[in-house]
């Protein structure tokens, strides 16, 4: 497995695997129209323009994506059919490294989510953001690396 940061000459691969994997985890929030119509690619380049480091973490193909400011994460997505085989959590490590601390947001309604965050060492703050009628953005926070 190899984590890149993303240039131009991958971007369009890391836009497939964001693409992919955030249509299937926001399936149940969003119409099917407008899973359809997102433009992923330039919500990515303008995450990028913003001075986040977009990464894409490949093997036999690329598998997982994640975007990192300076102390937030944001951005983290595996492909459906690579979940479960350590790749996100190898992508989440390598980007509390390259922060120092990480604070990140969940969907609410992410119950899977929440809880692998967790698992890890995350905790949430108390901070959420209503998104619309029983939906809320999650804080989170590990706190600072040993």
């Amino acid at each position: 497995m190899t984590i890149t940061r993303v240039t131009e000459v991958c971007f369009p691969q890391a836009v497939a695997v964001y693409r992919e994997a955030w249509r299937e985890s926001h399936r149940d929030l969003c119409t099917p129209a407008f899973l359809e119509s997102r433009d992923c690619g330039a919500y990515l380049k303008r995450q990028m323009a913003a001075g986040k480091r977009l990464y894409l973490l490949t093997g036999e193909e690329p598998v997982a994506v994640i975007s990192i400011g300076d102390h937030e994460i944001e951005d983290l997505y595996v492909l459906p059919r690579a979940q479960g085989r350590g790749y996100g959590t190898m992508l989440l490590r390598f980007a509390m490294e390259q922060c120092g601390s990480a604070k990140l947001t969940v969907l609410s309604s992410n119950t899977r989510a929440l809880t692998w965050y967790e698992r890890i060492g995350f905790v949430q703050t108390g901070q959420r953001r209503q998104l619309r009628e029983g939906l809320w953005e999650v804080e989170l926070d590990f706190g600072e690396l040993p």
